[in-house]
């Protein structure tokens, strides 16, 4: 008898790119079930999304060099009230990894803002890339969190919960790891958001925990993103929805550029609906901002769980 090899396994990959794929056609209520156990599975789904041009796709990363390429003290200029909102980098413990964040980019004032501090003298061509990337990929989380709503029949939330939503759109640098250094991009974590939204350029370097603890490596395409559900999410599905671990690790030993962008909400509550016998309440409601405010107290950032420290019943 010869041996047989698992096959490797994969993250769910959804098209949502289809013109058929409009609310109520079967097309959308076939994905929002594949997306849905998706979530529950994986904490994650690829999604193939066409409505971000190619051009657009290499002038978003293009910029993003350029936006890395400036002196760490420019960097370092943009901070902010809201924890994982400022420059982070230049960690003994993260060598390789950079991340600066845009708050409100799906508004032009919110990309102005953050231009005008990177860029006193302007950089229109960075601001046209990074307003128009936003607000196309908020229309995918649009789209990805009426499915979920639809599916988990709460759909009457849905307006209340997207006139709540503000956006950070987060861009990542990674550079290449030297003779004898870690190729340890970013570790292991879950994100603190509802949803975030990766993208990437041709460097892999992604993986997904899986509920067996495997590490899949993720390879998207220029045309997909990896939509991922963060804390929050988890605690409003009433752990229905798994919150997503991932990492990034540095194999091709090359320069990764990646971008995401994060939803965040207000307050945030399990719906009724979401609570039965089987599914007795686990979390109180909880203000999303002051979950991220916690994660950075001692007792935030040394909890297993921070999610359920913070608002577990």
């Amino acid at each position: 008898m010869g041996s047989h090899t698992q096959p490797a396994a994969k993250v769910p990959i959804v098209d949502l790119s289809k013109e058929n794929v409009k609310p109520g056609t079967d097309a959308w209520l076939l994905a929002s079930k594949e997306i849905k156990y998706a979530l529950e599975e994986y904490g994650c789904f690829e999604a193939i999304y066409n409505k971000v041009p190619l051009e657009l796709h290499n002038s978003t990363f293009s910029v993003l060099q350029d936006l890395f390429n400036l002196p760490l003290e420019t960097k370092m200029q943009s901070t902010s009230d809201r924890p994982y909102h400022s420059y982070f980098g230049q960690y003994s413990f993260l060598p390789l990894y950079e991340s600066l964040g845009v708050d409100n980019p799906t508004k032009i004032e919110g990309v102005q803002r953050f231009t005008s501090i990177m860029w006193p003298e302007g950089n229109d061509k960075f601001c046209e890339s990074a307003h128009s990337y936003s607000k196309l990929v908020a229309e995918l989380d649009e789209m990805v969190t009426k499915m979920v709503f639809e599916n988990y029949g709460v759909e009457r939330l849905y307006e209340s919960h997207m006139a709540s939503t503000t956006y950070l759109l987060r861009c990542f640098y990674y550079r290449e790891p030297q003779l004898d250094e870690t190729d340890m991009g970013l570790h292991p974590h879950t994100d603190k958001t509802f949803i975030s939204i990766l993208h990437q350029d041709e460097i892999n370097g992604l993986q997904i925990k899986s509920k067996e603890g495997q590490w899949i490596d993720v390879e998207p395409s220029p045309s997909s993103f990896i939509v991922m559900a963060g804390d929050a999410f988890m605690a409003w599905s009433n752990d229905r929805v798994r919150s997503c671990e991932h990492q990034v690790i540095m194999k091709e030993k090359k320069t990764r550029y990646s971008i995401g962008l994060f939803a965040f909400n207000g307050v945030l509550q399990v719906p009724a609906e979401l609570v039965d016998e089987k599914h007795p309440l686990l979390y109180k409601p909880f203000d999303h901002i002051g979950f991220l405010l916690f994660n950075k107290t001692p007792e935030g950032m040394k909890s297993k769980c921070p999610i359920k420290d913070y608002c577990g019943v």
